[in-house]
């Protein structure tokens, strides 16, 4: 069991894993405050990343990306960095991407260049002008991560397929995403940081124990009390490591 120390709040353990139905939809709810940390600021729909029939979609797609964005630099333009999902276009013609962009603003009769030298079909671009973690739940949105009532929500959306489509990763990502406060985290680093500003204003501390333990522990407030106190200093000893 996982308890929450100030508010003695208990919630099923999960084992985290990718392939686990249960936690599957979490992780890409924690990656989403992660993304949207990063502050992209543009939306790219690339429309044919890979082909219908494709025996590796997530291999032709990162091929088809990787040229575009060389393309874009041999043009003159800087791509920024990017963060995109493969997904499987609705009536099985193929496979396109939702890509997160932050960087240099792209000219669309350029990038539409770029996708046609490097084959990944039509490109739409677009600002973020609806601030939140709105955006990153789109993107995300195979796996689960959009259980929030969006108009795009597709009920028969498969968070396995999604998985198996891009080579069991939620996301890929270029090299500088995900940069914080001047500095680039590695991706586990920067969901903890998120999930830290997101609750900025109300302290929590969890604990994983056994569920035996997990009633003692409520009802001891000075065991309470020293839990939250070490689980505090293991916090900042974590983030002076991480600078």
């Amino acid at each position: 069991m996982v308890v929450e120390l100030h508010s003695g709040e208990v919630y099923p353990d999960r084992c985290r894993a990718a392939q686990c139905a249960f936690c599957l939809p979490l992780n890409a709810r924690r990656r989403c405050l992660a993304i949207t940390l990063a502050a992209p600021t543009r939306m790219i729909r690339l429309s044919l990343v890979g082909d219908q029939g494709d025996s590796d979609p997530c291999k032709t797609a990162l091929i088809r990306i990787k040229r575009t964005r060389q393309a874009l630099k041999r043009m003159g333009y800087e791509p920024g960095e990017w963060c995109y999902t493969i997904e499987r276009n609705p009536k099985s013609t193929g496979y396109h991407a939702h890509c997160l962009q932050s960087g240099p603003y792209i000219v669309q009769d350029a990038l539409q260049t770029a996708c046609q030298r490097g084959g990944a079909g039509i490109p739409y671009i677009n600002a973020i002008k609806r601030e939140g973690v709105w955006t990153s739940r789109y993107g995300l949105k195979g796996f689960g991560a959009d259980g929030y009532g969006l108009k795009t929500f597709r009920p028969d959306s498969d968070p396995a397929d999604a998985l198996r489509i891009n080579n069991g990763r939620m996301e890929h990502h270029t090299r500088g995403f995900y940069g914080y406060d001047g500095e680039v985290l590695r991706v586990r680093d920067m969901e903890r940081v998120a999930i830290g500003e997101m609750n900025a204003d109300r302290p929590v501390a969890f604990v994983g124990m056994a569920a035996e333990q997990a009633e003692s522990v409520i009802g001891d407030a000075r065991l309470r009390d020293h839990l939250i106190r070490d689980a505090n200093a293991r916090m900042v000893n974590h983030l002076r490591i991480m600078r």
